[in-house]
């Protein structure tokens, strides 16, 4: 019996080359973007690296140019100086290296993280720094550097338990900042920052980490002064504990509020004193990041303000 013919294969199917062609052309978007991201960072870093090179051979010159207008440096007591002051008691000191350096890119926003050795820290403890970059005018500058004194590795958890108190006894009211803000805003942005903040900090007054997760980004940490971070998970463990007792939590009011506003990403600069002095005043940094339309807060370094 004789062999059938052997027949060429013919050329791809049109819908297989199309299928290929969207495939490569979906794909191109998020490679892009990951290389924008992996850009962005090197570029903040880059930056970053030269404004501590010129710190620490004290040429406030080339420092300035890597300067925010509005530029502020907050030290590990709390204190604020401003950009002026800061230039003008640049002198060349050495400063170690930062170590568990980390860069995230929020668009127009870019944060540094980050610990080094430093005198201020007392007890060989690491000063943690948090460093708010913005572009403007297509240059990356720094508008807040933050230092904070974290908890040692060995010390325990600062959170401190909470007397119970009988199922209906009513949350505290706390009309400052959850009722009014001493902050007048200048957009809309501002607005719906605002009403996100009075949402999420009416949720820690009623113990519920069901609404108060709304508000928050998955990757968000708070950092305070002589405590260990804290992420999304171990805070809304703390408050399910502290809602199994009906404790009676009370939110910090407002003193000072300013925003900064890039695109989807905000900068909140904030002074805050606790009602009755049950926590000691503090300044915080915070970032907010909108996503699907909703103010998310991304990470708070709240640092407490000595005498």
């Amino acid at each position: 019996m004789p062999k059938s013919p052997t027949r060429k294969a013919g050329p791809a199917p049109r819908r297989t080359r199309k299928a290929a062609t969207k495939a490569k052309a979906t794909a191109a978007p998020s490679a892009r973007a990951a290389g924008g991201r992996r850009s962005t960072r090197q570029t903040v870093r880059g930056a970053a690296r030269a404004l501590q090179a010129a710190i620490r051979s004290g040429n406030a010159a080339a420092a300035e140019k890597f300067l925010a207008r509005d530029f502020s440096f907050i030290d590990a007591a709390g204190h604020v100086h401003s950009r002026r002051s800061v230039l003008n008691a640049l002198k060349a000191s050495p400063r170690s290296a930062g170590a568990q350096i980390k860069v995230r890119d929020y668009g127009r926003v870019a944060l540094i993280t980050g610990s080094y050795k430093s005198a201020q820290a007392g007890e060989r403890s690491d000063l943690f720094a948090l460093d708010v970059w913005v572009k403007d005018d297509n240059k990356w500058r720094a508008l807040i550097h933050h230092n904070n004194v974290l908890a040692r590795p060995d010390a325990p958890s600062a959170h401190a338990s909470a007397a119970p108190r009988s199922m209906d006894a009513p949350p505290p009211r706390c009309v400052n900042p959850l009722e009014v803000v001493p902050c007048k805003p200048k957009n809309q942005a501002e607005r719906d920052i605002i009403t996100a903040f009075q949402a999420l900090e009416l949720a820690v007054t009623r113990n519920d980490p069901a609404e108060w997760q709304k508000h928050v980004a998955d990757e968000f940490v708070v950092t305070r002064t002589r405590q260990h971070p804290t992420d999304k998970a171990a805070r809304m463990a703390f408050m399910e504990t502290q809602r199994a007792i009906n404790a009676e939590t009370f939110v910090a009011e407002v003193v000072t509020l300013k925003f900064w506003v890039l695109g989807d990403a905000a900068v909140m600069r904030a002074d805050h004193a606790m009602p009755g002095n049950r926590r000691p005043p503090y300044r915080a940094t915070r970032l907010w990041v909108k996503r699907d339309g909703h103010w998310q807060m991304a990470i708070s370094q709240q640092t407490t303000i000595q005498p």
